[in-house]
């Protein structure tokens, strides 16, 4: 009686299975549950691209849609490349681990649970209310090319080598344009005195105030605290308020070209502050597009208190 109970149980575990199969074969036609809720296929497969490896960083096309198509995202209408990290699933429905042992050169679709996704996968406080949560989201995904987080490194190093040389002599040019011959200190800031002031130098630590007019060798203006300066060059903003900047000397407020350049300034004093990028944004473009990677800026400041 008990082996033909056990024998009874295994055929209706057996037929469960394939009633399962079946049934998610007939809802998702071509794809395999690869697990609990997640359905992959694939449409391309390079055997001959590079193996994705935890911790490699993938450049992808992305595209996922509603149950019905309705397009969500879609990364060819971004000119900013979809990167990731690529890990192991880290729970179940994760379509994160579904990188892992493609190839380069890949492309598969992913069928993978709306609430899953939002709220574990991307870490949204809940699933947009314009989704049903019980829904599945369909991705179409392209490992367009895999590195290694040494190899991205060191292609970034070469880059800002290359930026910091161009940048020296795009500075240099400027100088001998404008007969500039003062020294710079040893940091690579140019210190112009253009006002002698009346007071004493500020230290590290105290509270200053001062007027500036800033600006790229090419002339453009990115900010100023001088309101006519501003509407004479294309920035000015009618809701902010043009007064002296105040800040806290050498604690880090401002960029180490100003921490270094107005210590050097009397209180009255003016100076002119010609700042290589690596004593300013190095290789970060600043929000508003008129300061890019490895942009010298120039400063005309004037020290107007000290407390």
């Amino acid at each position: 009686m008990k082996k033909v109970f056990l024998g009874w149980l295994t055929f209706s575990l057996v037929m469960a299975a394939i009633s399962c199969d079946q049934k998610a074969a007939s809802k998702y036609p071509g794809y395999d549950e690869i697990e609990n809720g997640l359905f992959l296929k694939y449409h391309t497969k390079n055997e001959e691209g590079r193996i994705v490896n935890i911790g490699d960083i993938i450049t992808l096309y992305m595209n996922y849609t509603t149950e019905d198509d309705s397009v969500l995202f879609d990364s060819s209408q971004d000119p900013r490349p979809v990167q990731m990290r690529a890990d192991s699933g880290k729970f179940d429905g994760d379509f994160m681990g579904v990188f892992i042992g493609m190839n380069e050169g890949d492309s598969v679709s992913v069928m993978v649970n709306a609430d899953t996704f939002y709220m574990k996968s991307a870490g949204y406080p809940e699933t947009p209310p314009f989704i049903d949560s019980a829904s599945m989201l369909k991705f179409t995904l392209a490992v367009k090319k895999v590195e290694t987080m040494e190899e991205i490194e060191a292609q970034q190093a070469e880059a800002n080598k290359a930026g910091e040389v161009e940048e020296m002599e795009i500075l240099e040019s400027y100088l001998n344009t404008n007969g500039i011959t003062t020294a710079p200190t040893a940091s690579g800031l140019i210190i112009i005195p253009t006002k002698a002031g009346n007071g004493l130098k500020p230290q590290v630590g105290q509270e200053v105030s001062v007027n500036y007019k800033g600006y790229l060798i090419d002339g453009r203006y990115f900010d100023t605290s001088d309101e006519e300066a501003a509407k004479e060059n294309g920035v000015y903003n009618p809701g902010r308020d043009y007064a002296p900047f105040t800040f806290t000397l050498g604690q880090g407020q401002v960029i180490p070209g100003w921490d270094e350049g107005i210590q050097q300034i009397a209180e009255g004093g003016e100076a002119t502050l010609i700042i290589p990028s690596k004593l300013a944004y190095g290789a970060n473009p600043r929000p508003g597009g008129v300061i890019q990677a490895f942009n010298t800026l120039i400063f005309e400041v004037e020290l107007v208190d000290i407390k």
